[in-house]
């Protein structure tokens, strides 16, 4: 037996609410409650859809039985008629779903049988004209269901469009990036990873893990005989992004090893070494930006004009590079701030510990 989830409006438009039907039609059960909110009413859902098959039936019409037997459970009891009816309780004590009241409690336990059996498994389709926002949906862990319409997000901008795929051109000329040759599509999955579209590729916005989108300009190379694409593997906060698109630096995002990196191209080295420019690197830690930067790291590796010597160095490959790591730390002094530090503030760091450098070795006069 197959189920499936309907969510609609109510009948003066102003709620939302869902129901779960069996094949033959027949409503199994519906929200607790209407909502104001349509994210709160799906969000309602997918907890009785992850919940049901695990939750057990808590029978109040025998004589004895308790208030509460389980954090989430179906509550069996008398209804005003003589009949029975159920509930799924959560321990807020608000019902998250109602069945339907019958005279015969063998029919009642049959419907909770099968919402148990067939809510985990059964699709979810919105009726109602309210588009489904995929980011949020995938921020939530809940999958993007079936809608007439769908919020989608490029870069910055949020589009409402009326179809549950597109080709990547198609997402590229949306976000009016012309000619759309010029650009490359990546795709944001759950988890920070990105992905690369093709331009002929159709993206299904039902697909698992799909959050949103962001185009990278293919900048093309003196004399235009080639292209360089810039990798967008890990997506950043925005914040960020917006801070590295204004320094005017080409910058890549990579996965290397399981390990992040934010590389920096063309990267302004202060006078005394004997580079102008180098690639730096930046491993971007597992919990950013809860979790801290640390370090840094040069291709080529940096050398002083005067020979000098640079303390605490070692070698890491990065990208098949053997990048030159500077063990630079914060202070219990001066903290990690939460809230406050992130790429632009570390990118301050390295290039303070670069001129620090002169500091703690001066230059030959």
């Amino acid at each position: 037996m197959t189920s499936t989830f309907r969510v609609l409006r109510t009948s003066d438009d102003t709620q939302f609410y869902w129901e779960l039907v069996n094949t033959d039609g027949a409503t199994l059960c519906t929200s607790g409650e209407p909502y104001d909110d349509f994210g709160d009413c799906l969000a309602g859902l997918y907890v009785f859809r992850g919940r049901a098959a695990e939750s057990p039936l808590n029978d109040r019409t025998r004589k004895g039985a308790q208030d509460r037997i389980a954090e989430t459970e179906f509550e069996l009891v008398p209804d005003e008629d003589g009949g029975f009816d159920w509930t799924f309780q959560q321990t807020t004590g608000e019902p998250l779903a109602a069945g339907r009241a019958h005279p015969d409690k063998a029919h009642v336990l049959a419907d909770i049988k099968a919402a148990k059996a067939t809510a985990p498994t059964a699709e979810v389709v919105v009726e109602a004209d309210e588009p489904v926002d995929i980011e949020a949906c995938n921020e939530r862990g809940h999958e993007t269901p079936h809608a007439k319409r769908y919020q989608i997000r490029i870069d910055r901008q949020r589009y409402t469009v009326d179809r549950p795929a597109m080709k990547g051109r198609e997402l590229l000329a949306l976000a009016g990036k012309d000619p759309v040759t010029r650009f490359r599509l990546d795709q944001k999955l759950r988890g920070g990873q990105a992905r690369k579209i093709g331009y002929d590729e159709s993206v299904s916005f039902c697909a698992p893990g799909v959050e949103r989108f962001m185009t990278v300009p293919l900048d093309q190379h003196e004399g235009a005989v080639a292209v360089l694409e810039l990798r967008r593997e890990v997506m950043l906060p925005d914040h960020d992004v917006e801070y590295l698109d204004a320094r005017g630096l080409p910058w890549e995002t990579i996965v290397d090893e399981q390990r992040l990196f934010i590389l920096v191209h063309d990267f302004p080295l202060p006078d005394g070494y004997d580079a102008g420019t180098v690639t730096v690197a930046l491993m971007i830690p597992p919990g950013y930006p809860t979790v801290e930067f640390d370090m840094v790291y040069f291709d080529p590796p940096v050398v002083r004009a005067d020979r000098k010597p640079i303390g605490a160095l070692s070698t890491l490959i990065i990208d098949g590079a053997a990048f030159q790591r500077w063990s630079r730390h914060r202070t219990q002094q001066n903290p990690w701030r939460l809230g406050l530090d992130d790429v632009s503030t570390h990118l301050a760091l390295v290039e303070e510990w670069l001129e620090q450098e002169f500091v703690k070795r001066p230059r030959h006069a």
